[in-house]
């Protein structure tokens, strides 16, 4: 072989190889857009995440408050109907339940938010009339044949404007 003589290449191949690099450019390109939409799409859901933790975390706070209020209360404590700072009457049978109803004001604020980011949570006692109360009957000595105790139903509600909204509910009898 002679080193002077070279092949040479036909004219439509000359570009060839500009071409292949730009596809793979357009590729890997393509393949880190994808990416990137992943890594915002996975950072929106873990905030999304964290803000239901605090919401809930503020709204367990605020029904372990609320529970513990119940222990010094009575019957008489209620208002006859409607709600007054918390406290709520016995619901009619057939009525919308107060804490799935968007028009009810009757919440009373706690103050207990859990986080400079949370919302501080609201909370209310429904008075649910009297009812067994088979556990504390267990404990009584000697055992009443009637153990008839006050029952509450407990809601409270960790809510604020585009953010997570957590309502967690118990139910009381009181000791």
């Amino acid at each position: 072989m002679n080193p002077r003589h070279r092949l040479k290449t036909p004219a439509a191949a000359r570009g060839f190889s500009l071409i292949v690099s730009l596809i793979l450019l357009l590729l890997v390109t393509l393949v880190a857009l994808a990416s990137m939409r992943g890594v915002a799409l996975q950072s929106r859901m873990s905030a999304t995440t964290h803000d239901r933790n605090l919401a809930f975390q503020s709204a367990e706070t605020a029904l372990r408050d609320a529970e513990a209020q119940t222990a010094a209360l009575t019957p008489a404590d209620f208002p006859a109907n409607g709600c007054a700072a918390g406290l709520c009457a016995q619901p009619a049978a057939a009525s919308i339940t107060r804490w799935s109803d968007a028009a009810f004001g009757g919440w009373q604020d706690t103050g207990t938010a859990v986080s400079d980011n949370a919302v501080a949570p609201q909370a209310i006692v429904e008075n649910m009339g009297t009812g067994a109360n088979w556990f504390g009957c267990m404990q009584q000595i000697p055992r009443e044949p009637n153990c008839v105790t006050p029952r509450y139903r407990v809601t409270a509600r960790s809510q604020a404007a585009d953010r997570a909204a957590v309502i967690v509910q118990t139910d009381q009898a009181s000791q």
